[in-house]
């Protein structure tokens, strides 16, 4: 009888360059995979290091804006306070003038009137003194009146003490206020 194999035959031998290949192939593939491997855990680990600088210089960055904030707070208070001083300067003129204004209506000679009380409540001055005689305090309202910064001046009251002086209260209006 006659034997017919169908299977076709294979010589291997070994180190045949097909399976030298296939191994190559296949150890190229390993070392492919292990420098991937290497590459992207290298890089992992590079990212978390950025990540944790990131993280420091935000928190370095938090410090700082606090601060900027804590500044610029400061600047605000201290523009406010120099904004107050300015205002006061410029309303401590007013008083002053007024203050040279009313010192020089007092008469000079013979010095026999004296002021104890001025109060400025808006536009109404309030003026208090002693004299030693009518006439001191005529000419002290005249010199007043003739200032142009009252529009009017007034002899409230005035009454003899028993030690022969005079009390006296005037009332006078600045500029922009009528009787």
């Amino acid at each position: 009888m006659i034997k017919i194999n169908l299977f076709p035959t294979f010589e291997t031998a070994e180190g045949t360059p097909i399976q030298q290949y296939g191994v190559l192939l296949f150890v190229l593939g390993v070392v492919a995979m292990g420098g991937w491997y290497l590459n992207a855990t290298s890089g992992r680990a590079d990212l978390q290091e950025q990540v944790s600088l990131l993280e420091v210089r935000s928190a370095e960055l938090k410090v700082i804006t606090a601060e900027v904030v804590a500044f610029e707070a400061q600047k605000r208070s201290l523009e406010e306070r120099i904004a107050i001083i300015e205002r006061l300067k410029a309303n401590q003129q007013g008083p002053v003038e007024l203050m040279n204004i009313v010192i020089g209506a007092i008469p000079d000679n013979p010095p026999g009137l004296w002021l104890t009380s001025l109060v400025q409540q808006e536009a109404t001055i309030s003026i208090e003194g002693r004299a030693f005689d009518v006439p001191f305090v005529a000419d002290f309202i005249a010199a007043l009146d003739d200032t142009r910064i009252f529009s009017y001046v007034d002899l409230e009251f005035w009454e003899q003490d028993q030690d022969n002086s005079i009390r006296f209260q005037l009332s006078c209006g600045t500029e922009g206020e009528t009787e």
